[in-house]
């Protein structure tokens, strides 16, 4: 008859498990969620052009990421740009407005208007003038264009939609992320 007798340390096991959560699973999930921030502001960036209309990268750029580190183990995904809040949230935005008429609207679809065709430069020509709100222009005895509407007050829908953006990445890229930069961690510490 053959007889085995089988012993376990569990004390060193133990040991062995909670050095390896103390030191490496911290490492891991700031690593996970670091990539899972940089994933989600990718695609914040990429969803950009089908919400806006973008002449300039800068506001693409001003979408960033802050690092997470073991200690905190947090990653923010934020915008640079104050007035991308008002776009997420919706609301009403106070301080005067312009919105662009006519051909100064067809124009500022496709580029930027240039600061000699803001409303403040306008109306020191001496055909352009002010009334009932709106900046008109007379370009002869006949014609008179309508160059922008001048409003203190304007309603802002909720359209940039990052916090939906960053929730739906994280949700589908974390655990994946994670469990990539635990085999990372496990193997630098030799454990594979």
């Amino acid at each position: 008859m053959l007889k085995l007798d089988v012993t376990a340390d569990v004390a060193q096991a133990t040991e062995h498990l909670s050095d390896l959560a103390e030191k490496h699973i911290p490492n891991a999930a700031a690593k996970a969620l670091t990539r899972t921030a940089f994933n989600a502001r990718d695609a914040v960036r990429d969803s950009l052009p089908q919400r806006f209309n973008l002449r300039r990268p800068w506001v693409k750029w001003g979408v960033g990421v802050t690092p997470a580190k073991p200690r905190t183990l947090m990653a923010e995904v934020w915008s640079r740009d104050r007035f991308m809040a008002l776009q997420e949230t919706g609301g009403a935005k106070t301080g005067t407005s312009a919105i662009p008429l006519g051909p100064m609207a067809q124009k500022a679809r496709t580029q930027v208007i240039p600061k000699s065709q803001w409303p403040g430069q306008l109306a020191q020509k001496k055909t352009v003038f002010y009334h009932a709100g709106m900046l008109f222009e007379r370009r002869d005895e006949r014609r008179i264009l309508a160059l922008y509407l001048l409003g203190k007050r304007q309603k802002v829908e909720p359209r940039f939609g990052m916090a939906d953006t960053v929730r739906s990445v994280a949700l589908k890229e974390y655990y994946r992320q994670m469990e990539r930069a635990l085999r990372e961690e496990l193997t630098k510490a030799g454990n594979p």
